[in-house]
């Protein structure tokens, strides 16, 4: 239940919940820009990619294009998993269609967005070309591959916890009418 290698099972859970809440924070950031009649679009649209992600990592969408990708477009090697390309074009046409939006950020939050960003597509697909390359090459029953495999969902779970501190702290800084708080109460 705790394999990084297997699918349904604790940390993809874990991931699918994570990416669940970044999904929910967008959100209320899209909410609180259009109540004050400020541009929101960008922030819905990340609101429904990241959806989409968390629905993808439960029901492992990706994993179902390797096959006819890799037939298709005959491929091996670092694109052995296949799924990379398409994921990867979406993530290239994604990164032109933000640029304009990401720097109008705050300077410390476009720069928390770039190193959530880039740890997360170093897990998703860094390690996944890695892996795919060492797969064709050994197979997957080696201490290698279980290092990589490792290190690709660590590196995706650590880029989420960094988006989702930024994206607090943006909302910290940015909405003085939203509060979030979790009060303690003692009883003696």
């Amino acid at each position: 239940m705790f394999n990084f290698n297997t699918e349904s099972n604790i940390p993809t859970f874990y991931s699918s919940v994570a990416l669940l809440i970044v999904s929910i924070l967008l959100s209320i950031i899209a909410l609180a820009h259009k109540r004050l009649d400020s541009s929101y679009f960008h922030w819905l649209g990340l609101a429904v990619i990241f959806l989409f992600l968390s629905f993808d990592e439960i029901t492992v969408v990706h994993e179902g294009l390797i096959a006819p990708v890799r037939q298709s477009l005959n491929t091996t090697g670092l694109l052995y998993n296949a799924w990379v390309i398409l994921y990867g074009i979406a993530l290239m046409v994604f990164a032109i269609t933000y640029l304009k939006f990401l720097m109008s950020l705050p300077k410390k939050i476009m720069i928390l967005f770039v190193v959530s960003g880039t740890t997360y597509v170093a897990g998703v697909i860094g390690f996944e070309l890695l892996g795919g390359w060492l797969v064709q090459l050994h197979g997957s029953n080696n201490m290698t591959f279980s290092i990589l495999y490792t290190c690709e969902e660590f590196f995706e779970m650590f880029g989420i916890v960094i988006f989702i501190y930024t994206l607090l702290l943006y909302m910290a800084s940015q909405f003085k009418f939203l509060t979030i708080s979790i009060n303690e109460e003692r009883i003696d």
